[in-house]
């Protein structure tokens, strides 16, 4: 395998900020540093400081999340990918790539074996000892987080930055989508509500997180967002004690009729009392890609149809 034109160094001298996570629904952030240099024609830092140099635009490309894959066809890339993780799923043409990883492991020697040329990965499901073993082979890696709604057309750049091509245009569109929606619904009344990611047990998201954002965009709050933990199981007493005035399943069930059947069983909680439970599909709130906007769009809708 030729490797003469991978390298991965340590940060540039840059000003950042990272916060390190240990649950799949919190990420941090860190400003990307795109610069030229004498060594790579691509340096750019990631979202753990180090800085990755390619000496020309990535050409054969792995993916070790389902969202990064999406992000490597929102960015133009999405015929560089060689492989991908399980539950690559969008677009259709991710779905007929070979898979090298899952949420809890890497396939090593077949990823290594596709030979190729940039490594994109979540720091969540990627272990250090599997990064560090990667760089050992001088294979970039490219280790990202997401925290915030911004994050996606921050990431999507990254990526594009490091395949050699253009999401400027995307990234703008995503964002003035969210500035709509953020006119035109984040000073209505606010409405209290719940947000449900898993059902057995009763989960919530805690602190800041792109889903607590996108709530507040569209003029609501997460009654439970002062848990500890980023993803903190609810207890019903307190739920019931909080009593919220409306109810959102993100991820906690296999449809919207599932989600009702759920609470339905529930009667004496006033959200239920009054069918103000709204259902989004997980992968459009859940998973930091441009379809992120689509699933705001139908949260703030959603809510005001409850409000």
């Amino acid at each position: 395998m030729d490797t003469d034109n991978r390298a991965v160094s340590w940060p540039c001298a840059i000003s950042r900020v990272v916060h390190l996570c240990s649950s799949v629904f919190i990420c941090g952030y860190t400003a990307f540093c795109i610069t030229p240099s004498t060594a790579a024609s691509i340096s750019i830092t990631d979202d753990l400081g180090r800085k990755v140099e390619l000496k020309a635009p990535a050409r054969r490309i792995v993916s070790l999340s389902p969202f990064l894959t999406e992000l490597a066809f929102s960015a133009g890339a999405g015929d560089r990918l060689v492989a991908v993780s399980a539950h690559s799923d969008y677009p259709p043409e991710a779905k007929r790539l070979p898979q090298v990883a899952s949420a809890v492991a890497i396939s090593m020697e077949p990823l290594i074996a596709l030979e190729p040329d940039l490594v994109l990965a979540w720091r969540d499901t990627t272990r250090p000892e599997d990064v560090a073993r990667l760089e050992s082979l001088r294979i970039p890696v490219f280790v990202t987080q997401a925290k915030r709604l911004e994050d996606v057309p921050r990431l999507l750049a990254a990526v594009a930055a490091l395949a050699g091509t253009d999401s400027s245009a995307a990234g703008s569109r995503y964002r003035a989508r969210l500035d709509v929606l953020r006119r035109t619904y984040g000073t209505r009344e606010r409405v209290r509500v719940f947000l449900e990611i898993w059902h057995r047990p009763l989960t919530t998201i805690a602190g800041p997180h792109w889903m607590n954002e996108a709530l507040a965009l569209c003029g609501a709050d997460n009654a439970f967002a002062d848990l500890p933990g980023v993803a903190p199981v609810v207890p019903w007493e307190t739920v019931f004690a909080r009593d919220p005035q409306a109810i959102v399943g993100a991820g906690s069930a296999a449809s919207e009729s599932e989600f009702r059947t759920h609470w339905e069983a529930r009667p004496t909680l006033a959200a239920v009392r009054a069918r103000r439970l709204v259902y989004i599909e997980p992968d459009l709130i859940q998973r930091p890609t441009l379809r992120l906007a689509d699933g705001v769009e139908r949260l703030c809708r959603g809510i005001d149809q409850v409000r």
